[in-house]
């Protein structure tokens, strides 16, 4: 008997579902895209004829009401991500969200916690660990071959024209941040995730921000990790030059390596050797990542798993985002976040370089979460009936830009 596709409905057909994950879903074996939904119904339909989709729904409610779907793939701006993945996640679809998985720690942590509950897959898209490059160096760092590793350096410049055309990344409120959340989601929990996933102690951060600006288009962040290692972050939408530069470098006692093109050296025998592996360069890492990344999420559903870039795994990152933002706000520019110290270190060892506390080293931020609400939001909350979450979020989202448009 032949095994049965796992279908799969996808919520904002803008620019990332119609370039990676609609094109990526309709090539992946054993995963069926059966439904699309958007704000935009006419835009909606002519996505799913462009792309022979068979179904569209306007409303997301009816998405969800759709008992055929086993699965939902959100692709629409942060600040509906919480939202729908809640309330798919409620009705009992498991979910890929695009990065970040949400605006705050805050709300990752509802997230996990809806995940957790309603026993479903909630998986944030995280591509960078699946590029080949990046596969093959986390191997070398998993057997050892550079040594203990104590300083890394990540960052992704990218030109000031090429970084956004969409208004909404613009917009404190429905983006939660603006590089940092962008650019440095990304680059941070590849470095992390490369690195093991070891906590922070602190972090220290400068941010840049135009005067009319709502959000950061620069950033900076130096982090001390409990392994002793350090790790710089830099980030920017507005680099003027010929093309974008990112990257991810690691240095060791017994070696260093660095992405973007992939170079590892090893010291051997009191040799510097270049033992970096063949790839194909033909390959685009981009669009393998993406592949293999949607593989990885059909086989995880399949196998009922765990899968790379789960809710709680995430949680540390976001935790680290609203760090970076509220050290390098203007209110904290001279101060740095440094984590509470822990209970069962003793005094011998509070030079060693780890720390065996199992709890997470710091807690969720409220600072997005200040910053993102609206005023209704600081008033008591009394059970009451109405739309769902992600649907006040939409109605608020075009009451606030009618009233824009009508000053």
């Amino acid at each position: 008997m032949a095994r049965k596709n796992l279908q799969l409905g996808l919520v904002g057909v803008g620019a990332v579902a119609q370039i990676a994950h609609i094109p990526t879903l309709k090539r992946t074996e054993g995963l069926e895209l059966a439904a699309l939904c958007d704000r935009d119904p006419e835009k909606a339909a002519r996505v799913a004829q462009k792309f022979q989709i068979p179904r569209v729904h306007a409303r997301f409610d009816d998405l969800l009401a759709d008992e055929a779907i086993d699965a939902v793939d959100i692709c629409t701006p942060n600040f509906l991500h919480a939202p729908m993945a809640s309330a798919a996640l409620e009705a009992g679809k498991h979910v890929l969200s695009e990065r970040p998985l949400a605006r705050s720690a805050e709300e990752a942590a509802a997230m996990a916690k809806t995940a957790k509950k309603a026993d479903r897959v909630l998986m944030c898209a995280v591509q960078h660990r699946f590029r080949p490059d990046a596969q093959l160096l986390k191997k070398f760092v998993e057997k050892g071959d550079l040594g203990e590793i104590f300083l890394a350096k990540a960052g992704w410049l990218r030109q000031r024209t090429a970084w956004d055309s969409d208004e909404w990344r613009r917009q404190k409120r429905e983006s939660g941040g603006g590089v940092v959340l962008d650019l440095g989601f990304q680059m941070l929990d590849l470095a992390l995730w490369m690195l093991g996933g070891p906590r922070a102690e602190s972090v220290t951060a400068s941010v840049h921000r135009s005067k009319k600006g709502e959000v950061e288009d620069s950033a900076t962040a130096f982090l001390r990790l409990t392994t002793g290692a350090t790790l710089s972050l830099e980030l920017t939408w507005g680099l003027l030059m010929e093309k974008d530069f990112a990257y991810l470098n690691l240095f060791g006692s017994g070696g260093a390596a660095l992405m973007n093109p992939l170079r590892i050296h090893k010291g051997m025998h009191g040799t510097l050797v270049n033992v970096t592996p063949t790839m194909d360069s033909s390959r685009n890492q981009f669009k393998h990542s993406i592949e293999a990344q949607i593989a990885h999420f059909g086989e995880v559903l399949r196998k009922a798993a765990k899968p790379m870039g789960h809710a709680e795994e995430i949680l540390p990152v976001m935790e680290l985002m609203d760090a970076i933002l509220r050290s390098g706000s203007r209110s904290h520019r001279a101060r740095s976040w440094a984590a509470p110290s822990c209970p069962r270190r003793s005094a011998s060892s509070r030079g060693s370089r780890s720390c065996r506390c199992s709890s997470r080293s710091m807690p969720a931020s409220d600072v997005t979460a200040r910053a993102r609400a609206s005023p209704a939001a600081h008033r008591p909350q009394v059970p009451r009936r109405g739309p769902p979450a992600w649907e006040r979020a939409v109605s608020s989202r075009s009451d606030t830009r009618s009233a824009s448009r009508s000053t």
